[in-house]
């Protein structure tokens, strides 16, 4: 149960992470271009940090490959590989019967 509570908590943070990366993507390469804001970031940030991969999605039919498309690619892998690196220091620790295994 545990495990699975752990796995949940990693999803979810990798999900809210990428998300966010997203966003503030989008934020700042607008204001970078000079366009003006639609939402304000109290409604836009937390919106795409829930619905990104639909955002994504349209990006990628609508405009094609954008600066916060790919950051969100590289933030998902890389939440992914600090989620994996994490498992494995875990299962390492418990097999050499550390009393304190790494968290």
């Amino acid at each position: 149960m545990k495990k699975i509570i752990r796995f949940g908590k990693y999803i979810i943070f990798t999900y809210v992470i990428t998300g966010l990366v997203y966003s503030l993507a989008g934020y700042i390469y607008r204001a970078m271009i000079g366009k003006q804001e639609v939402f304000s970031p109290l409604i836009g940030i937390p919106s795409d940090i829930f619905f990104w991969p639909w955002m994504v999605y349209a990006d990628l039919q609508h405009i094609g490959v954008g600066l916060g498309d790919v950051l969100a690619l590289v933030s998902l892998i890389l939440s992914s590989a600090i989620f994996t690196r994490q498992e494995l220091k875990l299962r390492k620790s418990i097999e050499k019967g550390d009393k304190t295994p790494v968290k």
